[in-house]
């Protein structure tokens, strides 16, 4: 259930799960993908031209996963370390050459970090705090971790891409909060922080990158952050929800309706991807093995499973190439265009794709 705060404007699950459950044995691993290469840059850039961060300074990055962020960074004369609380993927982050704590950022963790290593110039947040039943406790480590001229980035999917594109694929048990520039500020304020940038980045579906610091009355604020509050003081609208969920229902519809079609003319369809987002596509349109023989994807980890409720086991890509589909089911389209060229690139020229997001259709 998604429930909506007129009042601070937050947008959130109704029912969160325990972090020691989610994160205890994690197979979510960072995709090494040029889309997200490319966006690491312009990060840095971003960052860097902004003034937010000065070169070689301390970053901190939690939810760091494998590192590769922190790889990138310290390729670029960047003093970096993580904090993680996936015992397994720190340890892949650690065999890569990162420093990684294995741990959930909290005030205590984080006087730790502070007493251990020093204040960072920069904490990075990247698609984490959204996955944690309280994201007070986060703010008030960084709170506790950074001086006044020290910067706080987080980065997530924004609630008004995930409305406006249809993108209800994004709404499932790990991603407890849709932040908006308005929800955000809320947030921030309860701790003494405020925003004083936002930008938006095209990777996974449509993200939004908060940058806020401790409060202080010479802090210059984009006006940026103004005007994105303003759109989504007239585009979040009760109207505008429902218009979402029927959307949703004419994509369970759509999509059912497509699968069924070309099963039914012998057509092979494989998923591309064994992501969350596509396991709730999945369930709620109601697809199983029956309709669709295999799930595609690169994460060594996940091959050999078998997706939840519908029971399709995950193939390598290459066993995917070596028996080709007639059509692959994008269940990660944020990586549509990667992937597409992948396959083309394996010498597969007739396999098409179908997308489900924001609306169904062949390519």
């Amino acid at each position: 259930m998604l429930e909506h705060c007129p009042r601070c404007a937050n947008l959130q699950l109704r029912d969160c799960l325990d972090a020691t459950e989610l994160y205890g044995n994690y197979l979510y691993v960072t995709p090494d993908s040029r889309v997200l290469q490319e966006h690491y840059e312009q990060l840095h850039q971003y960052l860097t031209a902004r003034g937010y961060l000065a070169p070689h300074g301390f970053v901190l990055e939690v939810g760091s996963n494998v590192g590769l962020l922190l790889q990138y960074l310290q390729r670029k004369g960047f003093k970096v370390l993580g904090i993680d609380a996936a015992a397994n993927i720190c340890r892949m982050a650690r065999d890569a050459g990162v420093n990684t704590i294995c741990e959930f950022l909290g005030v205590t963790s984080a006087r730790a970090i502070r007493d251990t290593y020093g204040m960072p110039d920069l904490l990075i947040a990247r698609h984490c705090l959204a996955h944690n039943a309280d994201p007070h406790a986060m703010i008030a480590a960084a709170a506790e971790l950074l001086d006044k001229s020290a910067h706080l980035v987080i980065e997530n999917a924004y609630a008004l891409n995930t409305v406006e594109n249809n993108e209800f694929d994004q709404i499932y048990h790990e991603h407890m909060f849709y932040y908006s520039v308005r929800s955000m500020q809320t947030l921030l304020a309860s701790h003494g922080m405020h925003l004083v940038d936002v930008f938006l980045t095209p990777v996974h579906g449509g993200s939004i990158v908060f940058i806020a610091k401790r409060k202080s009355p010479d802090d210059h604020i984009a006006p940026e952050v103004e005007s994105l509050a303003v759109r989504e003081d007239q585009a979040l609208t009760a109207t505008a929800f429902e218009r979402f969920a029927a959307n949703a229902a004419g994509i369970r519809r759509s999509l059912r309706t497509l699968i069924t079609e070309l099963t039914s003319r012998g057509h092979d369809i494989y998923t591309y991807g064994a992501t969350a987002k596509g396991n709730t596509l999945l369930n709620y349109v109601g697809l199983t093995r029956e309709d669709i023989r295999y799930c595609v994807d690169s994460t060594t980890i996940k091959q050999g499973k078998y997706l939840p409720q519908s029971r399709i086991e995950i193939i390598s890509e290459e066993s995917a190439y070596a028996r080709a589909p007639d059509y692959f089911l994008l269940t990660a389209w944020n990586y549509k265009e990667e992937i597409i060229a992948k396959v083309r690139q394996a010498g597969n020229r007739r396999s098409r794709f179908i997308l489900p997001i924001p609306s169904v259709h062949i390519v």
